[in-house]
C-alpha cells in the first residue's frame, strides 16, 4: 500500500478538486500553503502540473479515488 498524504497535501487535494467541478479548469498555486502541498501530492501521483504552466495542477484519477476513500472513512 502507498503512503497517503501530509495534511496540506489533502487539503490541497480537495481545493483542486472543488475547484474543478465549479470553475472547469486547472487550479493555479497561489498561497504558501499551497506549494507546501504540491510536491508530495504530485510526486505521489495524486496531481499533475500542467506542461504548458507548472504554477497551475489538476487532480488525477489517482487523486480522486484517494479522496473519495478518505471521505469515506471521515
Amino acid at each position: 500500500m502507498e503512503p497517503g498524504l501530509c495534511s496540506a497535501g489533502r487539503r490541497l487535494l480537495y481545493r483542486v478538486r472543488l475547484y474543478a467541478r465549479q470553475n472547469r479548469r486547472a487550479y493555479p498555486l497561489s498561497l504558501a500553503c499551497d506549494l507546501r502541498g504540491a510536491g508530495p501530492a504530485v510526486d505521489g501521483g495524486y496531481l499533475a502540473r500542467l506542461n504548458d504552466d507548472p504554477h497551475f495542477v489538476t487532480i488525477t484519477e489517482k487523486g480522486e479515488a484517494y479522496l473519495d476513500l478518505v471521505m469515506r472513512c471521515e
